[in-house]
């Protein structure tokens, strides 16, 4: 497996696993159990996720795919943030362009130590390296990022302030004038029903603090919204661990998804 090439860290990691940094602490990211780790592994969810890479469906739909595909025409490097279990938009990017440059990072160490070991034995070739932060803390040096990619990894970031200012804040700070975020999120169209499932998940709701909206987020963290296409959905258990709670409470949540290209001047 082949990396990135002059990837720049503005102070050293905690600790390196297999040429693979690791900064910050473990509580900044998604908290998974050994289940979680099973079910990605043994149960081959990240097998089905890099094996369904450019296929179409209600989550990976049209306005994703052509988001992913913009994305990749740039030619450039690609840094995916929060990347999450399923590796954000990376792997349908990969699908278009297999030799395009990109580092997946998140926050949590065992989605990042697992990405990488799937992917060196089932993807050798690819030209990925992984990084394991928090996006609202990023330890890159200002103006130094290409184009960022992003699958509702701005909104699931954890202690990045109210309305996820520091997360967006961060993306601008790091990305090279003129560069690109390219990113899918959400507005939630019954926001009590949201508050129903962290209620009964026990844990605290992320995107409780969400007084603005995102065109409101961005163009106030200095970006520049270039285009913005909207999608409208329902979440499924198997988009990501919102989705799965809310099933499992017999609950249904619809979102307006939105594939974001923005712009730092």
């Amino acid at each position: 497996m082949r990396h990135m090439n002059n990837v720049r860290w503005s102070k050293p990691p905690q600790y390196e696993k297999n040429g693979t940094p690791y900064f910050g602490s473990d509580r900044e990211g998604d908290q998974f159990d050994e289940a979680d780790i099973a079910s990605w592994t043994t149960g081959g969810r990240f097998a089905r996720r890099w094996q369904t890479r450019g296929a179409t469906g209600d989550y990976n739909n049209a306005v994703y795919h052509a988001l992913c595909q913009k994305a990749a025409d740039t030619h450039l490097p690609l840094m995916e943030i929060a990347c999450g279990p399923n590796l954000g938009l990376l792997p349908d990017i990969l699908a278009i362009r297999p030799d395009a440059q990109v580092l997946a990072t998140d926050a949590c160490p065992a989605v990042i130590e697992n990405w990488q070991a799937f992917m060196q034995t089932n993807a050798p070739e690819a030209l990925i390296q992984f990084a394991c932060f928090n996006a609202a803390n990023m330890p890159l040096p200002s103006n130094t990022i290409d184009a960022i990619t992003s699958n509702i990894g701005l909104s699931s970031l954890r202690y990045a302030g109210d309305d996820q200012a520091n997360g967006i804040s961060e993306a601008y700070r790091v990305l090279k004038p003129g560069g690109h975020l390219f990113t899918i999120e959400n507005e939630h169209e019954n926001k009590a029903i949201v508050q129903e499932v962290f209620d009964r998940w026990g844990k605290k709701n992320w995107f409780r603090n969400d007084k603005l909206t995102w065109d409101e987020r961005f163009t106030r963290a200095g970006f520049i919204i270039e285009e913005k296409t909207p999608h409208y959905r329902r979440v499924e258990s198997t988009d990501w661990e919102l989705g799965e709670a809310a099933a499992s409470f017999g609950l249904e949540i619809v979102i307006t998804s939105y594939a974001y290209i923005l712009r730092k001047p």
